[in-house]
C-alpha cells in the first residue's frame, strides 16, 4: 500500500501532545469543554475501531467523549511510549482515576489526515476497568 500523505513526524508529535493535555485537563474543565477540544482535533469523516468495535462520524465520538469525561472527573492518562511512522502514530497508555481507584491499560494507533486531523484510529484495552465504575465502550 502506498501512503502518499505528507503529515510530519513534527506534527503528530504536537497533535499528540495537545490530545493529552486537553484530557488530562479535566479535572479543570467540564466533560463539554474537553469534549469541544478535543473534537477540534478530528476530521469530520473521522472512524475508528474499539476492540473491534466501529464507530464513525465526529458526533459519535464527541458523544462517547462527553460520556467518559462525565463519568471520569479526575481522568488522567499517561502515554507509556510513542512510534510515529507518518501518518501514523502508536501508543501505550495508562488512564487513572484515584475517586474510582481504577487503571485502564492500553494501546492506541492514529492514522493522520494532511491537515494534522485525527482521521482513523484503532483503540485496545482491557474493558474491565471502565465497565466497573459504570462505562461500557
Amino acid at each position: 500500500m502506498s501512503v502518499t500523505n505528507k503529515v510530519t513526524r513534527d506534527l503528530i508529535e504536537k497533535q499528540i501532545r495537545r490530545l493529552n493535555e486537553i484530557e488530562n485537563d479535566r479535572p479543570n474543565q467540564s466533560a463539554d469543554e474537553i469534549a469541544i477540544k478535543l473534537s477540534a482535533l478530528l476530521a469530520e469523516n473521522i472512524e475508528g475501531w474499539i476492540n473491534g468495535k466501529h464507530i464513525s462520524g465526529r458526533s459519535t465520538v464527541d458523544e462517547l467523549d462527553r460520556v467518559l469525561y462525565e463519568l471520569v472527573d479526575d481522568y488522567h492518562r499517561d502515554i507509556n511510549h510513542l512510534v510515529i511512522d507518518p501518518p501514523f502514530v502508536s501508543f501505550g497508555w495508562c488512564i487513572k482515576s484515584a475517586k474510582h481507584n481504577m487503571e485502564a491499560q492500553g494501546c492506541s494507533i492514529i492514522e493522520f489526515d494532511e491537515a494534522g486531523l485525527q482521521l482513523r484510529f484503532w483503540m485496545y484495552f482491557d474493558p474491565s476497568p471502565l465497565t466497573k465504575i459504570g462505562l461500557d465502550i
